[in-house]
């Protein structure tokens, strides 16, 4: 039987993955820095449509978003955090450790229902306010802290680290970690699920920065125009081993209903 400290591992693992960071990976995954970065993201992407009533966050329209620009790390957190739930509601794709497909809303609250493919299982959640379920392939299990069933522990441990990790406020520390952004000088054709096109600006970090002990070697954003989050990639590492993941952002601003797995 897995233990809870293995169990928790794994899945804790997945959840980095789900936010676009992993601490570490296997050598035989790990990536070619001598490799030149992709300019589009590795998977297509929807392109949002525009949702009655969301407008342009302030701390996005005060941003210069321009083509071989700078921008400063505080500034463009505080803009992408708010970019994302001003849709108040979306779906994202993984991909990384571990890929997975998810649905958010933060309309009021966040709330996000999905699930990951590890190599040994699919993981499934679901977190609503102060709920956390999870199943792990045995049945839901609701969360409980201060519970001694280790089933019900790990979810609730992997409920506190979603909360953490998928905060508005994360991103923009992650962002503010780097002091300076630099916008390609030309946009990059991102291909999307529909077979369209669109032109996006990337913008990567200047240089390797640090988050949460994590040695972060690059970190980009794919932009639409009226900064639409079409995507992240962020390649990081820890002890002598590096990994990309990234995350794929689309019917931003579509209804979504999560619910609990029990």
């Amino acid at each position: 039987m897995r233990t809870l400290k293995t169990s928790t591992a794994i899945t804790v693992s997945a959840m980095f993955d789900l936010f676009g960071l992993s601490a570490c990976n296997s050598s035989e995954n790990s990536v070619n820095r001598n490799t030149p970065s992709p300019a589009a993201p590795i998977e297509n992407v929807p392109l949002a449509e525009e949702p009655a009533g969301r407008q342009v966050p302030a701390e996005c329209e005060k941003l210069d978003l321009r083509l071989g620009s700078q921008l400063e790390g505080k500034a463009l957190g505080e803009c992408v955090a708010v970019a994302i739930s001003s849709y108040k509601s979306g779906k994202m794709k993984i991909k990384g450790d571990s890929d997975g497909t998810f649905e958010f809303t933060y309309d009021p609250d966040f709330k996000v229902q999905g699930e990951i493919q590890t190599d040994t299982s699919t993981i499934k959640m679901a977190f609503l306010g102060d709920e956390m379920w999870l199943d792990s392939g045995n049945g839901p299990v609701k969360g409980d802290r201060d519970s001694e069933n280790e089933e019900e522990l790990m979810a609730a441990v992997v409920g506190e680290l979603t909360r953490e990790l998928a905060d508005p406020v994360q991103t923009t520390k992650l962002i503010n970690a780097q002091p300076t952004w630099n916008v390609d000088t030309s946009k990059s054709s991102v291909t999307l699920v529909n077979g369209g096109q669109t032109d996006a600006y990337r913008i990567a970090s200047a240089g390797p920065f640090d988050w949460h002990e994590i040695k972060v070697e690059e970190f980009v954003l794919w932009l639409d125009e009226d900064w639409v989050p079409l995507s992240t990639e962020a390649t990081s590492g820890m002890l002598g081993m590096s990994a990309t993941n990234s995350q794929q952002f689309y019917d931003l601003g579509e209804p979504v209903e999560i619910i609990p797995l029990g």
